[in-house]
Order: structure tokens, then sequence, then C-alpha cells
């Protein structure tokens, strides 16, 4: 199932405009995994270490937000600025310790990714529900039609991830060798 249908589909479900995700996690999400679960109690008895981290990725997670804002709106024509103030996130702890970040935002942001919308829909096409409540589909002569004609494609949301990865690794590695970043439900495009 591509990732549009499957973001059509929740949203469908949820009947709400924002690709937003539950207390279990957002849609687009980088986890820090422990490799050696054994070693978590000693981590976390350093109190200064863990505020460190905690700290070094709060500022990550900040600046990488403000730079999403920011290139979203230098790259549209219009500047989507509804776009770009809905673009939230949550850094989620346990026992204190961050190990996951993840970014929301309005499901236009998809759209302009993939050079998809009003008719320039991609294979599948989507369903939604309007603010009246009325469920609408995609019209089936735009399928097909994505990225082409006045629509191309701005990735405005990958380059930007792809581009601060590092550092994230970079902090995370310097707080404990037995943690690992894991990227792979971060990205829009998934290849």
């Amino acid at each position: 199932m591509g990732v549009m249908k499957k973001l059509s589909e929740q949203l469908l479900d949820s009947g709400k405009r924002t690709i937003a995700g539950s207390n279990e996690g957002l849609p687009f999400e980088i986890t820090i995994d422990d490799v050696n679960g054994s070693m978590k109690a000693e981590r976390l008895k350093d109190e200064n270490r863990l505020k460190q981290y905690n700290d070094d990725v709060k500022k990550w997670y900040t600046t990488v937000r403000q730079e999403l804002k920011s290139n979203v709106v230098s790259l549209t024509k219009n500047g989507a600025e509804n776009l770009s103030k809905s673009i939230n996130g949550k850094i989620f702890k346990k026992n204190g310790e961050s190990y996951r970040i993840g970014f929301s935002f309005l499901r236009e942001g998809i759209y302009i990714h993939y050079g998809a919308g009003r008719g320039y829909a991609g294979s599948v096409g989507s369903h939604w529900i309007d603010r009246h409540g009325v469920k609408h589909s995609t019209n089936p002569n735009a399928k097909f039609r994505q990225g082409t004609g006045k629509r191309k494609p701005l990735p405005w949301f990958d380059p930007i991830i792809k581009r601060n990865l590092d550092i994230l690794a970079d902090i995370v590695a310097n707080y404990s060798a037995d943690l690992a970043v894991n990227a792979t439900h971060i990205f829009i495009e998934k290849k």
C-alpha cells in the first residue's frame, strides 16, 4: 500500500485535515533504539549527561523544525503559510530519556512534496472529509498526473531531515554508544 493511500485512509478515518498521530507516535518520526538494554540504568544515573543529551536533542528538534518552516515558505509560490504554521512535533521520553522525535503537518505538505494536488493526482488518488463532514474522492480524470504540468514535486521535507540526521546521530553517539538512530519512518518518500 502506497504512502499516499495510507495517509489518505488515516485522514478519512480521523476526519481531520492534519496528518497527526496519537499518543503512540506521529506519522514522520525518528526513533532512538537501545541496542543494549542492560546499560540503560547506568545511563540514567548520570543526571548531568542525561540533561545535556535531552537539551541537545531538543535544540536539534527546534532547529530542524525552524528549517522546515523556512524551507516550505521559500520553495512555494504562495508561501504556504498555513503549512508552515502547521509544522509541529514532539519529543517523546521514557524514564526521562529522549527516545523518539516526531513531526506532523497539514496533508498539503505531502501533496507539495509529491507534486500532487487538485487535478494532479497520483495513481491511487485519495478520499477525504471536508470541514462540513462531506466525503470527497479524487476526480478519476486527475489520476496519473502527479508531478506533471504546473505541479512539479517540491521536496521540502526530506532534504532538511537528511542534512540534519548526522548531527542527531552525533548527539546520540556522544551520549551513549548503546543507542542507534532509526530513521526508517521519517522520510516522506519511502524508497
